[in-house]
């Protein structure tokens, strides 16, 4: 099952989602589009080896290690020292990608930011 055919669609599925976040911003990290709080990134997009479009999030490194023992996902390159994780389009939902990227946004996105989220949903 594939959920995203394209980076752009994914893209696109991510701007809206993070609009909804308090204080969420867009921004370019080494080439690749992302959203942080404030300078603290929560999820960056990009491409595969085969340019299958994918995105990172950071999930610490306890959640890291239990996401690892799930073949769809990787350490990220670079990032992954941090608890960073990747995941393709493979065998994934849409509801799946957002409960990532919400957790990593949690991870950073301190309490206020947390108490206006939790009362928008």
């Amino acid at each position: 099952m594939k959920n995203f055919d394209s980076a752009q669609e994914l893209l696109s599925k991510l701007r809206q989602f993070c609009a909804t976040l308090p204080d969420a911003q867009e921004y370019t990290m080494v080439h690749h589009p992302a959203f942080r709080v404030l300078k603290k990134p929560f999820v960056v997009v990009g491409l595969g080896k085969e340019k299958e479009p994918q995105f990172s999030v950071n999930l610490g490194l306890m959640e890291q290690a239990e996401l690892l023992e799930d073949e769809r996902f990787q350490r990220t390159p670079y990032m992954g020292h941090n608890g960073w994780v990747t995941l393709g389009q493979a065998n994934t939902t849409w509801e799946e990608v957002y409960e990532l990227v919400e957790a990593s946004y949690r991870r950073v996105a301190g309490k206020r930011r947390l108490e206006k989220w939790d009362n928008k949903k």
